[in-house]
């Protein structure tokens, strides 16, 4: 059936309502868009209405934002860094007058009461510098470090200053992943530490040391290497040693690597140097070698062919809080004497740190921050030794032994050994050995003596020279030694009991001199019963062969007098019994808190003295004793005091000077002033060098900034011109719109038909 053209007729009346109201309704919602954009100026109500240019939006948003940060902290910053500038440019000023003043107050031409008044214009100066110290800015003390709420500087009743502060840097963000320090801590602007003191101790690997703590805390890049275990027939295994925390993780992974066999291998710290790994098989021989693109058996120390052993290099583990003291000094701790710890003399005030409860570094930390709390307390950059320093400002600071221990030594931390270069002493002046001036000693006995110290570098130096005034040799007289008290031979014998548990007595009746001694003793069996002088210690040592037990000599005045009475601790015949040292009548010996020298002088009964010339004064030994009793002896002053060569401290030890009159002193403080006015300019340079990056980064950010608007302007705002004109084309299309609704839609007869 074919079907017909559609015949012409009219739309139904509900249908054209519809299409018209259709019509209407888009160019009114259109309208409505268009009117908000022009209200808003942006494109997009709904991120839906264009999802990737919201997306888009968003992120450059997102942006802008971050950079608007990045602009506030940089000008918090500068502000900061421009008042901390201002404020160090008064510590310059105030520098420069102190120099001026220590020109004035030097020589003769210059009165007491005219120093008097130099000293307390230096005062006026030095509450000046304090005071900029303690400089608030927005709320917050520049120079307190992070503590910024409380004042860096205190001055104390004896007039020392001591910081408050801490050492810690306040970042901000400038840039993406760039921070820039916006202050400067008490300690670096004002130099208001003493320096730090602290060497390397050396600390033993142990099994619980952390991977991140070997090479002096740098750790070493973790993944795998090759072990090959071979007795005839090669056992590789590839092991993954990522995973591992601590040395024990290592061996661990190594071992299990090869548990199963037929070769094993047994991994732990080599003892003979106890910081490296040690590497055996159970047979044959071990190799170890890196991955392609790998280092990390070489970082360990033990890359090697083929061998019967692997011995490792030093791991070097870097010290932590958590580092015992057992471990220190390549295991051999910080000495015997734990329970005798340290003197620290800070600011005039002695404490006595004991450290019997101590077993880690930080339990050394803890000890010393409760009896002396102005201290900085750490590890030293390169992690092989503590930092300790002085906060206090104008003040000595020193630290020695207590009664003779070995544990400010132990730890690094004494700050005045034998070994300790001359060139050191007395605030770094020195001792001048070299000139035609000699040490003089007055004696007990009243006769006076000169030693040549020419030629000496150490404290140890200074010791031997006037030790070997009077050397301890078989010459020697028995009369001499322990300070002239002598050996009483008469009819106490020294009674020796031998390695083979047989018992002589040695009768040193009408001996007179020490090889009488030696000869009486080599006579009781020659060539197996052996006396001598050790060259190293000047003490008498005793060589028997005459069986594998201990050798041990009796304790009665003789055997004390001559320094044996003593128990040799092994068994091997090739190690000597080793006795003590003997002073004879004039000897020198480190003081018993290390932090000065003693000299002993048995010669008779009246008072031992050294004359005040200039070089006793550099080693502390000046002045008369004030007893006669040649066992107490004369006890030297510290003279390696550490002191801070900060502004505050130069001022107060100026002061110092100008009212004693000390030229020498005045003179050493003015060269100090010359470079702490250098060392202010460098740290003001340091400042304007800072705000210059500030600078750059705010114009990168600024320019950074145009381009950020113009795109958010290109994603997100409308251009208000387009939409105008779009505004007034959907207007004359909507009142169209109307227009043909309201004909299409008038009644007529039809309409009804």
């Amino acid at each position: 059936m074919s079907i017909g053209p559609i015949l012409p007729g009219r739309l139904p009346s509900t249908m054209l309502s519809e299409r018209l109201k259709v019509s209407l309704n888009d160019n009114a919602l259109e309208l409505a868009k268009l009117q908000q954009q022009v209200s808003t100026g942006q494109k997009y109500t709904l991120a839906s209405e264009s999802p990737g240019a919201a997306l888009r939006t968003i992120i450059l948003q997102s942006t802008f934002e971050r950079q608007q940060q990045y602009q506030t902290n940089i000008n918090t910053s500068a502000s900061l860094l421009t008042a901390s500038e201002a404020a160090l440019l008064g510590v310059g000023d105030a520098l420069n007058q102190a120099k001026s003043l220590s020109l004035t107050g030097i020589g003769n031409t210059v009165t007491d009461a005219e120093r008097l008044a130099l000293a307390d214009e230096i005062v006026s100066l030095r509450t000046q510098v304090l005071n900029i110290g303690n400089t608030e800015f927005r709320g917050q003390y520049l120079f307190s470090g992070s503590q910024t709420g409380v004042a860096p500087f205190e001055e104390l009743a004896n007039g020392q200053i001591v910081y408050r502060g801490d050492t810690h840097e306040i970042e901000s963000y400038i840039g993406s992943q760039v921070l820039l320090p916006n202050n400067f801590d008490g300690i670096t602007a004002f130099s208001a530490s003493t320096p730090e003191v602290g060497d390397d101790i050396n600390p033993a690997l142990t099994l619980q040391t952390k991977i991140s703590d070997l090479h002096s805390g740098r750790g070493l890049s973790q993944g795998s290497l090759t072990v090959t275990l071979d007795n005839g027939t090669p056992q590789t295994q590839t092991v993954d040693l990522s995973g591992a925390e601590t040395v024990q993780d290592l061996k661990t992974l190594l071992e299990d690597a090869f548990a199963a066999g037929p070769l094993t291998l047994t991994v732990d710290i080599d003892p003979a140097s106890q910081n490296g790994l040690r590497l055996t098989p159970s047979a044959g021989t071990v190799a170890v070698s890196n991955l392609a693109g790998s280092t990390l058996a070489t970082d360990l120390g033990i890359a090697s062919a083929a061998v019967a052993q692997v011995n490792g290099t030093d791991l070097d583990p870097g010290i932590t809080l958590q580092t015992t003291l057992a471990s220190l000094n390549g295991g051999t701790g910080i000495g015997t004497t734990l329970g005798k710890g340290l003197v620290i003399n800070n600011g005039g005030k002695t404490e006595t740190i004991d450290l019997s409860t101590a077993n880690t570094i930080e339990d050394v930390f803890n000890l010393i921050r409760t009896l002396d709390p102005n201290l900085n307390l750490g590890i030293n950059k390169s992690q092989n030794g503590l930092a300790i320093s002085s906060r206090i400002s104008g003040a000595d600071f020193s630290i020695g032994e207590n009664d003779s221990g070995t544990n400010a030594a132990g730890l690094g931390i004494a700050t005045f050994s034998a070994s300790t270069p001359l060139s050191e002493l007395n605030y770094g002046r020195g001792v001048d050995v070299d000139s035609s001036n000699q040490l003089q000693i007055i004696r007990r006995d009243g006769s006076t003596i000169d030693i040549d110290l020419s030629g000496s570098v150490t404290v140890q130096d200074v010791i031997d020279k006037i030790n070997d005034f009077e050397t301890f040799d078989g010459t020697t007289l028995l009369a001499d030694l322990n300070l002239g008290q002598g050996v009483p031979v008469g009819a106490t014998t020294l009674d020796i009991t031998r390695r083979d548990a047989s018992v002589v007595n040695v009768n040193l009746a009408g001996d007179t001199t020490v090889q009488d001694v030696l000869d009486s003793i080599n006579a009781v069996d020659p060539g197996n019963l052996v006396a001598s002088i050790d060259p190293t210690t000047n003490a008498i040592q005793i060589t028997d062969n005459s069986g594998a037990g201990p050798l041990s000599i009796a304790s009665n005045v003789v055997s004390e007098a001559l320094g044996l009475a003593v128990t040799e601790p092994g068994t091997n015949n090739a190690i000597p019994l080793q006795g003590n040292f003997i002073p004879i009548q004039l000897q020198a010996t480190l003081n018993t808190t290390g932090n000065g020298l003693t000299i002993f002088d048995g010669s008779g009964t009246g008072q031992l003295e050294i004359p005040p010339i200039e070089i006793a004064f550099a080693l502390g030994i000046a002045g008369v004793e004030a007893g006669n009793d040649p066992l107490v002896g004369l006890v030297g002053k510290e003279p390696n005091p550490l002191e801070s060569k900060g502004v505050l401290s130069l001022l107060s030890r100026l002061e110092t000077g100008l009212r004693n009159g000390n030229d020498q002193e005045i003179e050493r403080i003015g060269v100090l002033i010359e470079n702490e006015i250098g060392r202010m300019t460098r740290l003001r340079g340091d400042i304007g060098s800072r705000l210059k990056v500030l600078q750059e980064a705010d114009n990168r950010l600024k320019d950074q900034e145009v381009e950020l608007k113009d795109s958010i302007s290109k994603e997100f705002e409308a251009d208000l011109t387009e939409v105008i004109v779009e505004i007034t084309q959907r207007q004359t299309a909507f009142e169209a719109n109307l227009q043909v609704t309201s004909q299409a839609l008038q009644l007529t007869l039809l309409s009804f038909l």
